[in-house]
């Protein structure tokens, strides 16, 4: 264990960075700023609901965030969001969220802090992770009452996903209305000074900050960070698969990257990298006078894999996707699958990529498929001759015939 005494930093051009880059809203910025040049060691608060073991670049915004301050001796505080999960947060829903269970909770648990520690730096000193079942399953049914009371049914309903149920004549369980309550509760029991999260998630940090208030402590200051878009340009979901995981391996995370839509790449430089927004304001001007927004794009994605797994492995990567998709070489490591002659395209992509059917056949439809360069456009094409098919982007293997 790291017993080394913190030293706090108070770096003006750190924190000046941290005031202004990827931030939505600060309630209050210069009660912040002076904190962080008090030399005090600030007490960080983030919540989180283990909904999934997934973590991916949108959900970093706020974890890179966090190191930020981390770096300069500031301690975090991860709640996992045990007990609120069972209810589910729905700031960012317009559908009710599927219940689980704790026992489903507890399992994606530990994935889920893997993944976090990627982005957030693991040391005793800086992070420390409570569950909110610690207290949030001690309360009485009085202590939920007074709670309640400290809120109007008129400002639930005002919130935007809640108001469009409301509206649209969707359900609206009553135990939705108690999520904020406890993440505010979440605020009271840790008496922290800075409370971080999205912008789906203001009303729930306010809430915080006004039930501090209610037990007579002093607010905690709000960090509202922005959400990042989506890779393909729309709002990032799981269920739109438009998203980026920090666990995927080196050449994989390249390869996402360089498969954004141009319109985002300086929000993603900003938000996901620390490369100076002096040097992103250039970057951004160049794309404006024309520059081809590969070059840009590649850089991108060098930054954000050298962050996850290093120079090496980055350098590697980069050289894997110019060898292979700029060359247009085949990938060092293609297996090769041996198949009888003139079998069927489709049962050759099951077969091979492990698709189903329906897929394959998908596939064909957005003429994503080729055999040796040669766009496949019908269900029964035989694969007469041993060669390279490939099937999207990434899925590419040797075919030898027999």
């Amino acid at each position: 264990m790291n017993t080394q005494q913190i030293t706090i930093k108070t770096d003006m051009n750190k924190i000046e960075d941290i005031l202004t880059r990827g931030v939505a809203a600060i309630y209050n910025t210069d009660e912040l700023k002076e904190l962080l040049l008090s030399g005090k060691q600030l007490h960080l608060k983030l919540g989180t609901d283990v909904t999934s073991p997934l973590i991916h670049l949108g959900h970093a915004v706020t974890h890179r965030k966090l190191r930020d301050f981390q770096e300069l001796g500031h301690k975090v505080t991860l709640i996992i969001g045990d007990y609120t999960t069972l209810i589910g947060d729905h700031s960012d829903k317009v559908d009710m969220r599927e219940e689980r269970t704790i026992e489903a909770i507890r399992e994606d648990e530990q994935t889920y802090k893997e993944q976090f520690f990627k982005t957030v730096i693991n040391d005793p000193q800086l992070i420390e992770i409570r569950h909110n079942s610690e207290w949030l399953g001690k309360l009485s049914f009085n202590d939920i009452i007074h709670l309640a009371k400290q809120f109007t049914v008129a400002q639930m309903i005002e919130r935007e996903n809640f108001k469009l149920r409301f509206e649209s004549g969707k359900p609206i369980k009553l135990s939705e209305f108690l999520y904020p309550l406890m993440q505010g509760y979440d605020s009271v029991v840790l008496n922290c000074d800075v409370e971080f999260g999205g912008t789906d998630q203001t009303f729930n940090i306010l809430a915080g900050r006004h039930l501090m208030e209610v037990y007579g402590q002093k607010p905690q200051i709000g960090f509202i960070v922005k959400l990042l878009t989506g890779n393909d340009g729309r709002k990032m979901g799981k269920s739109l698969k438009n998203f980026i995981p920090v666990a995927a391996e080196a050449d994989e995370m390249y390869s996402m990257v360089m498969q954004i839509v141009d319109e985002v790449i300086i929000e993603y430089f900003e938000l996901i990298t620390r490369v100076p927004m002096e040097e992103i304001a250039e970057i951004e001007s160049r794309m404006k006078s024309g520059e081809n927004p590969m070059i840009f794009k590649k850089r991108l994605a060098f930054e954000i894999v050298n962050f996850y797994h290093g120079k090496e492995a980055a350098e590697r990567a980069q050289a894997e996707f110019e060898r292979v998709v700029q060359n247009k070489e085949l990938p060092k490591d293609i297996k090769s699958l041996l198949i009888e002659k003139n079998k069927n395209v489709v049962d050759t992509l099951v077969t091979a990529f492990g698709l189903s059917k329906s897929q394959a056949k998908r596939l064909i439809d957005q003429k994503a498929v080729t055999f040796e360069d040669e766009t496949i456009t019908t269900y029964d094409y035989e694969i007469e001759k041993s060669g390279i098919l490939r099937a999207g982007k990434k899925k590419i293997i040797h075919i030898a015939t027999k």
